[in-house]
């Protein structure tokens, strides 16, 4: 990469910017069903990173791209009409064969990002299954991504533990009760026994909202 010229590359920085702005949006007063999106991106992260470290992880880079990835993960649903994205009862079997295209469009999204090339492993593989069973490849077991395989997890928890326009919040411990069960079959057996580990204190807290890595993502 050539480095920028004295007083900056403006228009790298103008990618940054944008970057940032279309992929990680911050709007505190957001309301509706795109700020229930945004804050399960929020809360998953925050899941994926402290079962990340949890895991023996501890690199800043390679936790800085599960953020990411975790953050970005279902920046492909821009592309499902809203009338199937937050339709109010169960999708038909046509409705949930467009859902299940978001990981490749997300993927194709942030095609040429160099630095979100990991990121977008995660973004692809979230919904793949340690059995094989997921989409959009069906890969299973140690093909899939590690950031991906500990993503699932995360994106799981606070699927289960949040409100949905369909179904209301499952308790806490029977979300970790059915998690620990799927264990060989949806997840990934190793992160499944890392997640069982972790006192439900601490992922109450993270799920709080309390700061799991140090800083917001800043894209390059």
């Amino acid at each position: 990469m050539t480095p920028p010229r004295a007083g900056g590359d403006r228009r790298g920085s103008g990618r940054r910017t944008s970057m940032r702005t279309t992929f990680f949006p911050r709007d505190p007063g957001a309301a509706g069903p795109d700020a229930g999106l945004a804050a399960h991106s929020r809360t998953a992260a925050r899941y994926a990173v402290l079962l990340a470290r949890s895991l023996g992880i501890d690199g800043q880079r390679l936790l800085r791209d599960i953020e990411r990835g975790a953050l970005l993960h279902d920046v492909g649903k821009a592309a499902v009409p809203r009338a199937i994205l937050f339709k109010n009862g169960p999708l038909t079997e046509f409705e949930r064969d467009v859902v299940r295209e978001h990981p490749l469009v997300g993927y194709r999204m942030l095609a040429g990002f160099g630095g979100l090339t990991r990121a977008s492993e995660i973004v692809l593989c979230h919904h793949e299954r340690w059995d094989g069973r997921g989409y959009p490849f069906g890969l299973a077991g140690e093909t899939i991504p590690l950031g991906a395989r500990i993503f699932a997890l995360a994106d799981t928890l606070d699927a289960m533990t949040t409100d949905r326009a369909y179904r209301g919040a499952r308790p806490f411990e029977e979300a970790v009760e059915e998690i620990g069960g799927l264990a060989g079959l949806q997840f990934d057996p190793t992160v499944v026994g890392v997640f069982l580990s972790i006192p439900a204190a601490v992922w109450r807290w993270a799920g709080a909202g309390a700061r799991v890595i140090l800083a917001a993502p800043t894209v390059h």
